[in-house]
């Protein structure tokens, strides 16, 4: 009996396009994780998990309160084991509504002596994503720090209340094979008080519990949000754009985080590692990505040769608590390279007289490319990032108004070009000049220059001084004129078909 082949089992790269803040020089990943789950309801469907850490500062003054980027936790898979506190599953297919949880510890204290009432006052607090919040209590029997569970957190008549995540459906024991009428509200993992539709989500609001009891944080949502570009591996497949939605707000009062999930899905087949050949993720604001997203994803593809690059978090990585392997040079170096086709260039991020500094060495043609290119502390890739950005920046000089960067790299240039001319360029006459310009047009321009003991830069520089000299002077303008038109009668003779030692021949 002949057995099917078994298929190998491949992993699915993640370009993640970097970002650059207003006003920053340097573009840089996000920190996120993203992982993948295959599933089935009516057909195949892949879908993309993205999770990024957020921190916050509650003593901030400001107005919403910032988000700063964060080392991300790691993707969870599966119900929590038992006797540990319940946490999101990461790896579900879709949450139809956006989870909001919340853990950590209040501080309660008891009433100065004296006081009329109970001797522990109940913390009054409120949590929301939008204009609607869950007002809830936190109750103690003893002073000190509460956390945020039952039994100390109770609803306003009295009913207990977690804020915590709870366990889901596990899809896993069907092995994601859902029937057509599968419910999939089965997966949400926050209390059904505090799920919000995604245009519901405006900041993220949390009163009565900070250091004051009276106090309350708005803090705002993440300052950009994913998208996924899918390409397949089959090139009759056209990529797929993917939006991913905002399902999942885990706030953590004791570390002062804010873990962010999107989401979003893709069909596929029953065996999407090799139906799915990388995924690109981009990020931009989320009004940029409703409003031009296709001015979006250029930005994203432009930067996306600085990006981050690995296999995306499978379920049964994050079953083992393990990352993906991390890619081999040669993989690195070609997913790095298939990111050079997107026809705009990456804004600069050299300084003008940095760029302009390497690319005066490089051409002087005395000095290996590696050793300039070490000698400035950057290698091959970084450097053809930014020659290739500085060259498109260059060639629409017309669109940047005098005093800009293109302006200021090009007299960089020449200033750094002249301070690296060599004794051995002053000697060269006009007559020199003159027949090393003849030889260049017809035989091999760097021997010619080898020869003389100059490099292409340093031509350039006696061109430019002898043309310079021309335009002030008129009689050394008529004898280089002069002299050009002796050399090529030389070499062509009169008519120009043949030498004139040839003609006499």
């Amino acid at each position: 009996m002949m057995y099917p082949e078994k298929i190998p089992f491949r992993r699915i790269l993640v370009a993640e396009s970097p970002v650059r803040p207003p006003g920053e020089r340097h573009a840089k990943p996000l920190p996120c994780q993203v992982g993948l789950l295959p599933w089935v309801v009516d057909r195949n469907w892949l879908t993309i998990c993205v999770l990024a850490t957020f921190r916050f500062d509650p003593s901030s003054s400001l107005s919403p309160i910032p988000l700063e980027p964060a080392p991300p936790r790691r993707l969870h898979a599966g119900p929590s084991e038992p006797g540990e506190p319940a946490r999101f599953d990461d790896f579900v297919p879709m949450r139809l509504a956006v989870d909001l949880t919340l853990t950590g510890h209040v501080e309660i204290l008891p009433m100065p002596s004296g006081t009329l009432g109970p001797r522990l006052p109940a913390r009054h607090a409120e949590v929301g994503l939008g204009d609607r919040r869950l007002r809830f209590e936190v109750q103690a029997d003893e002073p000190g720090r509460i956390p945020l569970r039952p039994p100390y957190t109770r609803a306003l008549h009295g009913r207990a209340i977690d804020l915590g995540p709870a366990p889901c459906h596990d899809g896993s024991r069907h092995h994601f094979q859902h029937p057509e009428d599968f419910d999939l509200r089965a997966y949400q993992a926050g209390t059904f008080e505090i799920a919000y539709e995604p245009d519901e989500v405006k900041s993220i609001y949390i009163a009565g519990l900070g250091p004051d009891p009276a106090g309350a944080m708005e803090i705002a949502l993440p300052a950009y949000a994913p998208r996924a570009l899918v390409d397949y591996m089959q090139p009759r497949v056209r990529r797929g754009d993917v939006r991913l939605f905002l399902d999942g707000v885990a706030i953590d009062l004791d570390q002062s985080t804010v873990d962010v999930t999107w989401r979003g899905l893709v069909e596929t087949t029953d065996k999407p590692h090799l139906d799915v050949d990388r995924i690109v993720l981009g990020w931009a604001p989320p009004a940029r990505w409703t409003e031009d997203p296709q001015g979006a994803w250029d930005d994203n593809l432009r930067e996306l040769p600085r990006g981050r690059f690995r296999y995306a978090v499978t379920r049964e990585d994050a079953r083992k608590g393990e990352d993906p392997p991390a890619l081999r040079e040669e993989e690195l170096l070609m997913a790095r390279y298939e990111t050079w086709g997107h026809p705009n260039a990456a804004e600069p991020e050299m300084p003008p007289h940095e760029a302009a500094q390497v690319a005066a060495e490089l051409s002087e043609g005395r000095w290996t490319r590696a050793e300039v290119l070490a000698r400035h502390g950057i290698d091959e890739y970084t450097w053809g990032i930014e020659e290739r950005a500085w060259a498109q920046r260059l060639a629409s000089v017309r669109e940047e108004p005098d005093g800009g960067p293109s302006a200021e790299y090009v007299r960089a240039f020449q200033r750094a070009s002249q301070e690296l001319a060599t004794p051995r360029e002053a000697e060269i006459t006009p007559e020199e000049f003159v027949e090393i310009a003849a030889k260049m047009r017809r035989e091999d321009p760097t021997k010619v220059l080898a020869k003389a003991g100059l490099g292409i830069a340093a031509f350039g520089r006696i061109e430019r001084r002898f043309r310079e000299k021309a335009a002030e002077d008129k009689a050394f303008a008529a004898e280089l004129a002069r002299l050009v038109e002796g050399e090529e009668t030389r070499y062509e003779g009169p008519k120009g078909g043949e030498t004139s030692e040839e003609g006499r021949g």
